[in-house]
């Protein structure tokens, strides 16, 4: 059951984290290997007790989930019928006194790239994310642009009307997103969609300065607000042209923004008279 919903979870990008019994004395409600996960909005799925012990429990995940760090904490009780509690101290045990000591470790979700059409531009965006272990979803409405074929390291593939996302796939905070579509009427219907969803991280759109400044203007003109999510034109100047440098330029700006990269050369002059020295 904990397994299951952890796998749920982390299909859904909700932070989570498991909970273990790793040491056992006396009189407990459950024993060493008992499991159970939590997530950030407090939901579990399996036991280490119930009761107090569980309710500190589920404190102690969300702490876990919002600080990335493993916990360890030990939980006493004196004796039948009293409340267990956290302590540090060694535990002192009464006829049918216990103690118990879980271990919490956050289920760390990294981030995942979406790509709101599957051309030219996404099939090779498609094959980097394979190459850098970046996991990526692929949402199209024609069929064969999402075919399994097309992108066999895909973790979903998603054919529906891009009229509709909310409904077809799930977004969250680890989902970055890349627009570029097979027409500008779609890319709008999309944009519009995400700029919605205040989750979402990070909103790239391929497209010149004069189509970006048509989509924005449409879309504040029935309502949307434009944030500082959206990226377009989208990518790094590398002097891109050929679908493959497109992607490299629009992976290289997603990665410097996923890990808070900065653009400069890392080289070092070698050339001057102050070039340093490596004698240390």
């Amino acid at each position: 059951m904990w397994l299951n919903s952890i796998i749920k979870w982390r299909a859904e990008g909700v932070p989570c984290a498991l909970v273990t019994i790793i040491e056992t004395a006396g009189s407990t409600p459950r024993k060493t290997g008992s499991k159970m996960s939590v997530n950030l909005n407090g939901e579990t799925a399996g036991s280490v007790g119930g009761g107090a012990v569980e309710l500190l429990c589920i404190t102690l995940a969300k702490e876990s989930i919002n600080q990335g760090t493993c916990i360890t904490r030990r939980f006493i009780s004196r004796g039948e019928g009293s409340e267990w509690e956290a302590s540090d101290e060694d535990a002192v045990l009464g006829v049918c006194g216990g103690s118990l000591t879980v271990f919490i470790e956050p289920l760390i979700i990294g981030p995942e790239l979406v790509l709101f059409g599957g051309g030219h531009v996404g099939l090779n965006l498609g094959k980097l994310c394979e190459v850098l272990e970046i996991p990526y979803r692929v949402y199209d409405e024609r069929k064969e642009y999402v075919a399994p074929g097309r992108f066999p390291g895909a973790d979903e593939l998603v054919c529906a009307p891009f009229s509709d996302i909310e409904d077809h796939i799930s977004l969250s905070s680890r989902s970055y997103c890349v627009i570029m579509t097979y027409g500008h009427e779609h890319d709008e219907e999309v944009l519009g969609q995400l700029l919605e969803n205040t989750n979402i991280p990070y909103i790239g759109m391929i497209g010149s300065k004069a189509k970006a400044g048509v989509l924005i203007r449409n879309i504040r003109h029935h309502g949307g607000i434009i944030d500082k999510r959206l990226y377009c034109p989208i990518g790094i100047r590398i002097g891109r042209n050929l679908p493959q440098e497109i992607a490299l330029s629009i992976m290289t700006e997603v990665i410097l923004l996923m890990r808070g990269g900065s653009l400069e050369h890392m080289r070092i002059d070698w050339t001057g008279d102050d070039r340093p020295d490596l004698s240390s």
